[in-house]
């Protein structure tokens, strides 16, 4: 989201953004005026977005390897108007592949990784281009159809002819297809709404969601629960626990801690809402005194979930570790550990991976 020219442009982020959380919406059309306090990332974070980009270069390589015809646009400048122009001259040239793209309508503006030609008539000639983006995951996610659609959307103007396919590769090299047709109902309904709600000025609430650890307003958002003393700050509440612990009239941590535990709540069991208060009660002395308490809770009468699931000890027990990275192609293990006893006294015997060369 930003201002060129008095003019708000929404990019295929602010779309998924939306999606995820209409707050999030809210506070970056606010920090388009009105500058806000945003939470920096963390080192997780700079790690990803460094493997994307390296990803991203490796599959360049690979298609710069195979000899393609690639147009390189990534050094363009300029607003997206003038690099959406370039981008419409390169296709027009009709390359097998342009990198690094721009596509703009109206109020709407994409950079998708890839447009790779396919030999379908458009209005640029005897062929036409389709999306391809590339994504650090290893399997689909909702946002990636969300921005291949939106890229997709674009792409129509520009060539007079709507795109069949879109397409993504993942962290392990794996490419992805998908039919447009299946999924631009619910594009368009998205987008609708997105557009609606962006043109007038709502209330809207933060509500915690997957998200949140991602977000640059989330410093602003545990702020504002920790100022209403919401609900979703006890430790392992759900949505719908919430929703129920509302209908109650028990809408703050505070009420929580301090309720019977025995009162009957609709829709919720009775052993949740126990636990669920005795959470509370928990973090609201944490809270008042700055000590530490922990409850243990009664064993299984039943003696059949919980621990009693574990065999009983035994001294000739092996506890295995394993460490790992993930974004490494393919996965790397590289330190396995063994923690056992040694008569009275436990040890911990780790086994390093070491990479051969060469």
């Amino acid at each position: 989201m930003r201002i060129i020219d008095n003019n708000m442009l929404f990019s295929a982020t602010d779309l998924c953004n939306f999606l995820e959380c209409e707050h999030l919406t809210a506070l970056d059309k606010i920090n388009l005026v009105t500058p806000l306090s945003q939470t920096p990332d963390g080192d997780d974070a700079q790690l990803f977005q460094d493997k994307g980009f390296e990803h991203e270069q490796s599959y360049l390589q690979k298609l710069v390897d195979s000899g393609v015809n690639l147009s390189d646009l990534s050094e363009v400048r300029g607003s997206p108007q003038i690099k959406a122009a370039a981008t419409l001259e390169a296709m027009k040239s009709g390359p097998d592949i342009i990198f690094q793209g721009t596509l703009f309508r109206n109020n709407l503006y994409g950079h998708p990784d890839f447009l790779r030609r396919v030999k379908v008539p458009s209005n640029l000639g005897p062929f036409s281009y389709e999306v391809m983006d590339t994504k650090l995951a290893r399997s689909p996610k909702t946002y990636f159809i969300i921005q291949l659609c939106f890229y997709s959307d674009l792409l129509t103007d520009l060539q007079g002819f709507r795109p069949r396919m879109m397409h993504v590769i993942l962290g392990d090299k794996t490419e992805l297809n998908f039919q447009l047709d299946q999924f631009s109902q619910y594009y368009q309904t998205l987008k609708e709404r997105f557009l609606e709600r962006i043109s007038h000025d709502a209330d809207t609430y933060p509500e915690s969601n997957e998200h949140c650890s991602l977000c640059r307003w989330r410093g602003l958002c545990e702020e504002k629960w920790l100022q209403d003393d919401h609900l979703n700050q006890v430790a392992n509440i759900t949505k719908i626990q919430i929703k129920k612990l509302w209908s109650a009239g028990i809408r703050t941590l505070a009420q929580l801690a301090k309720h019977d535990d025995s009162a009957k709540i609709q829709k919720l069991a009775a052993d949740t809402f126990v636990k669920l208060c005795h959470q509370a009660s928990l973090q609201l002395n944490k809270r008042n005194t700055g000590s530490n308490e922990r409850e243990i809770l009664p064993l299984d009468p039943d003696g059949l979930r919980g621990f009693y699931r574990l065999p009983k000890p035994d001294p000739g027990d092996l506890f295995f570790d394993m460490e790992g990275d993930p974004l490494e192609l393919n996965g790397l293990e590289y330190l396995f550990g063994v923690y056992y006893r040694d008569g009275d006294e436990p040890k911990f015997q780790k086994f390093w991976a070491r990479r051969q060369s060469g």
